[in-house]
């Protein structure tokens, strides 16, 4: 019998409705070790076949760092818009499950990057998106240096770099002009941000290069994020290393799933085709 942890968002409606029909449904044919609202989850030692993200793509996001380290299998189901990084819609919840219960659904690993701060604590962190460094505020730019593998890339002044993985390409790297990656390609995107040079252009490489984005010695600050979440001020002459993580994050998705039709739909191409 699979073991499944359920992790719902508190703030979205109806959410603990589900969760408590879920494990009605559940009931004799898999075992629920733990349903969790807060957003500082904390998983039980005991095996976990599958860990169900009841919210969007951010708290799925907030789940990552849980899963990685022991391999556990995550699932999206989202209330609202459908995500990028989810199975599907909190209505169709019952044919989601219908569809892992009778082993309809695969697992899909995805590459993540590891962001590390010289001289932070609690680093390397994981990314499954992006990574971000920035202009402190609003209105601001910095001057940044781009090095791939030891190996001089770009000098800039603009609002910032992403640097993301294949599976981010369709979060804030798309926003700013980057190229969108099926996400089982191996490789990193970096994508300038409202760069103050008409020649800086998106840029891809090899998953095995490691980036160094290094703040200008005679600016001020840049902040940096990791998958949304705030890593504090980054000084000047101090860099971020970007680089690939050695693990993979396992996606579970119904067999049905298609990457084309998703972006199909959340972009509105489909409808030209109608």
């Amino acid at each position: 019998m699979k073991s499944i942890f359920v992790v719902g968002n508190q703030s979205k409606p109806l959410c603990e409705d589900v969760v408590r029909e879920l494990g009605l449904k559940l009931d004799g044919k898999a075992k629920l070790v733990g349903t969790s609202f807060s957003k500082d989850v904390v998983l039980p030692d005991e095996p976990i076949d599958l860990l169900i993200s009841l919210g969007g793509d951010g708290s799925f996001l907030n789940l990552v760092e849980k899963v990685l380290e022991r391999e556990i299998p995550i699932m999206g189901v989202n209330f609202g818009r459908l995500g990028f990084l989810t199975a599907g819609l909190a209505v169709e919840l019952d044919s989601i499950m219908d569809a892992f219960l009778n082993s309809e659904t695969e697992i899909y690993d995805r590459m993540m990057l590891s962001v590390d701060i010289p001289g932070r604590e609690v680093f390397p962190r994981p990314a499954l998106n992006d990574v971000l460094v920035c202009a402190p505020d609003l209105g601001r730019v910095i001057s940044l240096e781009v090095r791939v593998s030891d190996e001089p890339l770009i000098q800039f002044r603009g609002d910032g770099m992403i640097i993301s993985t294949p599976t981010g390409s369709t979060a804030h790297s798309l926003s700013a002009g980057g190229s969108l990656v099926d996400p089982q390609v191996e490789a990193i995107l970096l994508t300038p941000l409202n760069s103050q040079s008409m020649s800086s252009r998106p840029f891809v490489v090899r998953p095995e290069a490691r980036m160094e984005v290094t703040i200008s010695s005679d600016g001020g600050p840049a902040k940096a994020f990791c998958d949304g979440k705030s890593l504090g001020e980054v000084q000047p002459g101090q860099s971020v290393s970007v680089y690939r993580h050695p693990n993979r994050i396992k996606m579970v998705q119904p067999k049905s799933f298609r990457f084309m039709s998703r972006l199909a739909d959340k972009l509105g191409w489909s409808e030209t085709l109608s």
